[in-house]
């Protein structure tokens, strides 16, 4: 806006969004003998402290390194493998020995020497049963050839 054929000064400042005015305060503690560094914010005309920071915290932010530093020893994680490797031994030594009792087809309880087992033969041959009948309800070529397909786009 133009008042009196002069452009108003408020207009030609570049617009910024509010932020409170912040300041660092250096000062020295008498006891410690450390610099301590205090922020602070204006908040009407009153300096107002945020947070204190000291010496040291400064030092462990500024002097650290770019890298992920190791939360556990190789010895850690050594014995850590040590201990998941057992156990997955174990319970491939637990699953080998169920599937010895599980049923199968008989062609592989043969091959297994294991065609003695009354059970395990009455359990395959209802296995082979269940098999042989799919495969006749379920003849090869049959599946879904999108033959009946209309819009083939899909």
């Amino acid at each position: 806006a133009v008042r009196g054929g002069q452009p108003d000064p408020r207009d030609m400042a570049p617009r910024m969004p509010h932020l409170p005015l912040q300041m660092t305060q250096v000062t020295l503690n008498p006891t410690t003998n450390q610099l301590e560094y205090s922020k602070k914010t204006v908040s009407n005309g009153r300096l107002v402290p945020t947070q204190t920071i000291r010496r040291e915290e400064v030092g462990k932010t500024v002097f650290r390194p770019g890298w992920n530093r190791p939360t556990m020893s190789l010895a850690e994680l050594g014995e850590r493998e040590r201990a998941e490797a057992i156990a997955r031994g174990e319970a491939q030594r637990a699953a080998e020995e169920e599937a010895k009792s599980r049923p199968r087809r008989y062609e592989q309880l043969v091959k297994d020497g294991m065609e003695d087992d009354d059970k395990l033969v009455e359990a395959s041959a209802e296995l082979d049963r269940k098999w042989d009948d799919w495969k006749e309800e379920n003849p090869r070529g049959s599946g879904n050839k999108m033959k009946e397909r209309g819009d083939r786009n899909f």
